[in-house]
């Protein structure tokens, strides 16, 4: 997992692939007050965006999740959110597999330790040996929030 400030993208942008890259400069270049809810092209089915409205939940409530196919750069455009995550490993169960229609593996609960809290500029990159559990509250009794995830191929 990686974590940094929009601020600090520009710093970042030497050392990660070109499709990475324009996820990031896509955070970077975009106003998201007026950006509805959907799915939004940037290069094909190798880096498109998620857009989505909702209200975090308490962490028990929320599944731990993984990508086989996809990066996932997650950044809020209002709000503030929990993600809790953890390195994947052979002991964590799947609970929930729709790999071959969206990519996404559920599991059993992981026991993360670690977190970042999304909100005020913070972005986080997720990989695909890495679990993590999106969309929690950071504040007690939860917030709304606008999230925009970029996926991004992992393959070369």
């Amino acid at each position: 997992m990686i974590a940094g400030n929009k601020k600090d993208i520009a710093k970042l942008l030497p050392y990660v692939s070109e499709r990475l890259g324009k996820a990031l400069r896509y955070i970077v270049e975009t106003d998201f007050t007026n950006v509805e809810n959907g799915k939004y092209d940037l290069d094909g089915d190798k880096v498109f965006v998620q857009i989505n409205r909702y209200t975090t939940e308490a962490k028990d409530s929320k599944k731990p999740e993984s990508h086989v196919a996809y990066i996932d750069v997650q950044y809020l455009g209002e709000g503030t959110e929990k993600i809790y995550y953890t390195a994947k490993a052979d002991t964590h169960k799947v609970i929930e597999d729709y790999a071959a229609e969206r990519d996404l593996l559920f599991y059993a609960d992981a026991g993360e330790r670690d977190s970042v809290t999304l909100g005020d500029g913070v972005f986080a990159i997720f990989f695909p040996w890495e679990l993590h559990r999106p969309g929690c509250h950071a504040v007690h009794g939860g917030c709304n929030v606008q999230k925009i995830v970029v996926k991004v191929l992992a393959e070369n």
